[in-house]
């Protein structure tokens, strides 16, 4: 009898805990990893765009000197990194480059005393500016960023 109404307590606890996390729109990231992601950043980007192509949570660098993280996304137009706001339930773009603006894509590295190095995407508009993106990921998104400027 004391063991049903321990397993039932261990049961209802459990249960309850799961409904105390928050949902992905009460999360830093949004809803990236949700189904909803790809209509809501397509609408947000604006760039005619049919598809989100590559998506990460990641850090974002200029000069090598970490500046803000949020979700990095390539579509069949651009470049892009969005923060979700939690409040307002919207993604704010922080970073926008239009296919037909990328110059060029190359790799670097922030070496870091205390912790773990970033291996970082770079890439440079054809105005000269450099931005660079840790992304594990970085293969994929360097093979999508080619081949969408080259349409």
């Amino acid at each position: 009898m004391l063991n049903k109404k321990i397993f039932s307590v261990i049961i209802m606890m459990m249960f309850l805990a799961g409904c105390a996390a928050p949902g992905p729109m009460h999360t830093i990231r949004g809803p990236m990893n949700t189904p909803v992601f790809d209509p809501v950043i397509l609408d947000t980007v604006k760039d005619g765009s049919k598809k989100v192509r590559f998506k990460e949570w990641t850090t974002m660098y200029e000069n090598k000197e970490l500046q803000l993280w949020g979700v990095f996304f390539i579509t069949d137009n651009g470049a892009y990194l969005a923060n979700w706001d939690m409040n307002g339930y919207e993604y704010n773009l922080r970073y926008k480059l239009a296919a037909s603006e990328l110059d060029s894509i190359s790799d670097d590295k922030v070496v870091r005393s205390m912790w773990a190095d970033s291996n970082l995407l770079i890439i440079k508009d054809k105005n000269g500016h450099e931005v660079g993106f840790a992304l594990n990921g970085k293969n994929a998104a360097r093979a999508i960023l080619r081949e969408i400027s080259e349409k």
